[in-house]
């Protein structure tokens, strides 16, 4: 009699037989698990899965661009290809017999992935680094590198450090945790360009806008980027809206909404009155 192996019913989604065959993400407000602010598990088939964590991650992290020649191109704060190999590793290594799901967690100063299963006894986090993987799940291994989405195995890790290098980000962090294994890629604060473009890839401080000066690092008047505007007429549209509602309506994500509203109020543009709970945002117009 015909009988499916693991690898096959995960990788078609009948995942009754592994009900910890899941990837848990959310969105913490500071550094710890305290305060959740958005929240989705995703199930079915895990190469679906390793896609749409992917996209979760992508829709709560900032977008900025920057001038190259003279088209402007998009960048995320942090490196796409690290985020997508970060989760697929997750979900082609893990150990589908210890109890646990993936967890993706963001929080305001880092990307942490985490995934049930011990390091074998042979690896340790320096062997992993210079590129020396041992594959726990071969099936899946071999249909995920069949799909492009694992490339050379033990190409990985190297990769994600080289890239958060070319980001100007520090070190990935890897973590034996005993019975989970977890990997942080850390975030920082987006820098502007010579053209006044936010740049994710760029570090420092020069050409930021200074909040206090209401000058842009250079000496020059500070001029509202898209966001700055989308958010702005918004709030003129519905003095009453939360930040939750203006990243639903603008699209934008809550960091940067929240980030750019306090710039805003500190330069003295926007002002809040009336309770928290009950009050409204006041757009002051400087040239009256």
């Amino acid at each position: 009699a015909y009988h499916p192996t693991n690898g096959y019913l995960l990788l078609n989604g009948d995942t009754a037989e592994f009900p910890d065959a899941a990837i848990q993400c959310a969105v913490f407000k500071g550094t710890v698990r305290d305060i959740f602010i958005t929240r989705k598990e995703f199930t079915g088939a895990i190469y679906e899965q390793i896609e749409d964590a992917y996209n979760f991650v992508l829709q709560h992290i900032d977008l900025g661009s920057r001038i190259e020649g003279i088209a402007r191109q998009d960048y995320y704060e942090l490196p796409v290809k690290t985020i997508r190999e970060m989760i697929s590793n997750a979900v082609c290594h893990r150990s589908y017999l210890t109890p646990g799901k993936i967890q993706v967690a963001l929080f305001d100063d880092r990307l942490e992935v985490t995934s049930p299963g011990m390091l074998d006894s042979e690896i340790t986090i320096e062997k992993m680094k210079s590129g020396l993987s041992k594959i726990r799940n071969r099936g899946i291994a071999s249909a995920f590198s069949y799909m492009n989405i694992v490339e050379a195995w033990g190409s990985g890790i190297p990769k994600m450090f080289r890239e958060a290098k070319e980001y100007g980000l520090r070190e990935p962090e890897l973590i034996d945790m005993g019975s989970d294994f977890r990997i942080n890629l850390y975030r920082k604060d987006a820098a502007t360009d010579q053209n006044g473009v936010i740049d994710p890839k760029a570090s420092g401080t020069s050409g930021t806008y200074d909040t206090e000066t209401g000058t842009n690092g250079t000496g020059s008047e500070h001029k509202p980027d898209g966001n700055e505007k989308a958010i702005m007429q918004a709030i003129q549209e519905n003095p009453k809206i939360t930040q939750k509602d203006i990243c639903a309506k603008t699209g934008i994500s809550l960091r940067t909404v929240k980030r750019t509203m306090s710039e805003l109020q500190k330069s003295g543009k926007l002002r809040r009155e009336g309770t928290n709970r009950n009050g409204s945002w006041v757009v002051i117009n400087q040239k009256e």
